[in-house]
């Protein structure tokens, strides 16, 4: 119960800020990053790379094979599953959302002078909500301070560049990576939640105290 309440009271002021960034910020700052110079672009193109999901499955995949039938470590063979079912139920969830909304990306509005959304449409540029990225970044920050409580704090920081990132690159606007963190986030919780249904330990009892 006191998950769910958590993710209630994120998805609240996500809905909330993502609306106000929608109609009060996107078209300002993309233009305002489509003029910023070639170094900053340059620096935030390296970040981005950081939330593709690939490099996720690509290291918590086999690291949860190895844990599992190599090692026999139970505890760490659950959290690297945990950390996998997170990343995928979060991707699976806003790739759905992408396809409903069918939002416009901001080259549409530099090209085309198209914002807003082309409802139950796909393809890349009508895919801009919510951020993918951000939604992955947030998603393994979120699960990374459920499995590493004291440094929780830590991880949302990195997600946090990788969300800002895409906005500077202008491949998302503002509301898409807020809509993105909040989706990320509470896809994680849920995951958890589960998790504690079925009573599947993460981390010793000496961790968690």
């Amino acid at each position: 119960m006191k998950k769910r309440w958590i993710a209630l009271l994120l998805m609240i002021p996500g809905v909330f800020l993502t609306y106000v960034a929608y109609t009060q910020l996107d078209i300002s700052v993309a233009y305002t990053c489509r003029g910023l110079s070639r170094s900053v672009l340059d620096i935030a193109e390296i970040i981005t790379n950081a939330g593709d999901s690939k490099w996720y499955f690509i290291l918590f995949v086999p690291a949860f094979l190895i844990f599992h039938f190599i090692l026999k470590n139970k505890n760490w063979s659950m959290k690297m599953l945990f950390l996998v079912i997170a990343i995928s139920s979060s991707g699976l969830i806003n790739m759905l959302i992408k396809w409903i909304a069918g939002r416009n990306r901001p080259i549409n509005l530099f090209n085309h002078g198209l914002f807003g959304f082309d409802y139950f449409k796909a393809g890349y540029e009508l895919n801009s909500f919510p951020s993918g990225h951000s939604v992955t970044a947030f998603s393994l920050a979120a699960a990374l301070s459920i499995l590493f409580p004291r440094f929780g704090v830590l991880a949302f920081i990195p997600a946090t560049a990788i969300a800002l990132s895409r906005v500077i690159i202008t491949s998302h606007y503002v509301s898409d990576v807020i809509a993105g963190a909040a989706i990320g986030t509470v896809c994680t919780l849920a995951v958890k939640y589960y998790f504690d249904r079925f009573k599947i330990e993460l981390a010793p009892r000496s961790e968690v105290s």
